[in-house]
């Protein structure tokens, strides 16, 4: 029961949809995207860990940052 709310907070009601639109963003990013991943990746930016393409709602946002929501 408790991994479910990890996963309901995570997410915040996304849908399966979602989540194939995530997939494929990541995998056709841009050069930008691909520069600033390298930067945020593996907790360089002051320890803090991202993530990129993450589903919210019906919406994905680039990067996503859960520490600091």
């Amino acid at each position: 029961m408790k991994e479910n709310k990890y996963i309901d907070d995570l997410f915040h009601g996304t849908q399966g949809s979602t989540f194939t639109n995530a997939k494929f963003l990541r995998q056709r990013q841009t050069k930008a995207e691909e520069i600033l991943w390298n930067e945020l990746r593996s907790k360089k930016l002051k320890g803090y860990k991202f993530r990129r393409q993450h589903p919210i709602s019906s919406f994905v946002v680039d990067f996503y940052c859960a520490e600091k929501s």
